[in-house]
């Protein structure tokens, strides 16, 4: 069975959302969307940023170019960190009793 966790946000607890997760057998681990310490995905979107903003484009068309390229340079190495930094973070945050932690 696979696992994904979402914010609680209304977008994931819709009825459609919900049907397409049950038929695929897939279960969701929700917390609160104030819980931004615990989700690695704002890390990933923190590099892509900078990685875009470092390339300074001038106009739309160049923004989605410097996205794109900058997308494909992400490696999976750092993907994958992210991924098995999880329980350390989940640790973080309980002993923070869901206050702030290095992450």
């Amino acid at each position: 069975m696979k696992v994904i966790f979402n914010d609680n946000a209304s977008c994931h607890r819709a009825k459609t959302v919900k049907t397409f997760l049950e038929e695929r057998h897939i279960m969701s681990m929700s917390w609160s969307a104030n819980s931004p310490d615990v989700n690695p995905i704002k890390n990933l979107r923190w590099k892509l940023k900078k990685m875009v903003h470092d390339t300074a484009p001038a106009c739309k068309a160049d923004l989605a170019t410097a996205i794109r390229e900058s997308w494909s340079e992400i490696d999976e190495e750092y993907c994958l960190s992210l991924v098995k930094s999880m329980p350390q973070r989940l640790k973080a945050f309980i002993k923070a009793r869901g206050g702030t932690t290095k992450y």
